[in-house]
């Protein structure tokens, strides 16, 4: 039964979540909003709700803190790892298409902020309270982030015609958000039962559960726009979502008082392989946007090659990760 019930909530999570996205996609459209804005920070935290909430979930209700850092981790290693996938599927559209190099700062940002969990984990830091002291410079991070994206409108947006008004939207939009918070919520508590009648870890459950139905939504939103050649929103869907989800883990510590100052920043197994292949995985992502981005003449045939290896190198890191926690 509640394997079932599983799937049909993960059902309902894509399907509200492209809803989520279709609606943001129709007020870039529609307003004066920014496009770098549009896609790394409102389809991103959109995209990025179900980690938001099943984290907050995890350490309030359910109070199972080793779901938070699997579900984070998890997630953006599954996001990477689907991007890898999806440019393999598009490599010669990839190939003839440019990228902004905007982007190198939420790639190199993602990095600093593995650095960052990895170093609230193994080190024995001090602690604000029951706040670790990594999580206010991981807040300043992003918001560097934030503060480093263009914000002035992209041009080159064909408008799209829509009988619905700003006004319709937005409400459909907030509808939406309620219904994927409700389905996020009842996905953890699902989750958690789910691990335990198979007797698996709370971090493993966390990315392989909570990680891989949380990141749906980015992964259909990046097939969607890959499709239609719009690189540079994959790379910032999925970038962005990752910077966000180190956010939650930001939020997940600040709330982890009602567990009697529980650490979410916890170190086991899981965490380390879910570190180490989460930053490979992004690294590799690096060299690939690095060669796509700075390279003058392309290689019709070199450089294809090479992507194809770079984007098989960082699906292989998520396999890895779950052939290792399997056995």
């Amino acid at each position: 039964m509640y394997y079932a019930l599983y799937v049909l909530l993960a059902a309902a999570v894509v399907f509200v979540s492209i809803k989520l996205a279709d609606y943001v996609d129709l007020l870039d459209k529609k307003t004066k909003i920014s496009g770098a804005v549009i896609g790394g920070i409102m389809l991103a935290a959109v995209t990025s709700l179900p980690e938001l909430f099943t984290s907050i979930t995890a350490v309030t209700i359910v109070r199972q803190p080793g779901l938070v850092i699997g579900n984070i981790l998890g997630s953006n290693l599954f996001n990477v790892a689907a991007l890898g996938l999806v440019l393999l599927l598009f490599i010669r559209s990839f190939h003839a298409t440019a990228v902004s190099r905007y982007h190198l700062v939420a790639v190199a940002g993602t990095l600093v902020m593995f650095g960052l969990v990895a170093a609230a984990m193994f080190a024995d830091e001090p602690k604000l309270g029951w706040v670790s002291m990594v999580s206010p410079i991981m807040l300043v991070v992003y918001a560097l982030f934030i503060w480093k994206m263009p914000k002035v409108e992209e041009s080159g947006g064909a408008e799209v015609e829509s009988p619905l008004t700003v006004k319709q939207i937005v409400v459909r939009f907030v509808i939406a958000a309620v219904v994927l918070i409700g389905a996020s919520i009842a996905i953890t508590y699902v989750s958690d039962v789910v691990a335990e009648s198979l007797e698996l870890g709370k971090t493993f459950a966390g990315a392989l559960l909570l990680g891989l139905t949380t990141s749906l939504p980015e992964v259909v939103s990046t097939v969607a726009l890959c499709h239609k050649k719009n690189f540079n929103a994959a790379f910032g869907n999925i970038f962005g979502s990752n910077m966000f989800n180190f956010m939650i883990l930001v939020v997940a510590d600040v709330l982890s008082f009602t567990q009697g100052a529980t650490d979410v920043f916890i170190w086991d197994t899981q965490s380390q392989w879910l570190l180490i292949f989460g930053a490979a995985a992004t690294l590799v992502m690096l060299t690939t946007y690095l060669l796509k981005s700075f390279v003058k003449k392309p290689s019709r045939i070199v450089l294809p090659i090479t992507y194809g290896v770079l984007n098989a190198a960082a699906l292989s890191c998520y396999i890895l990760f779950i052939a290792l926690s399997l056995l």
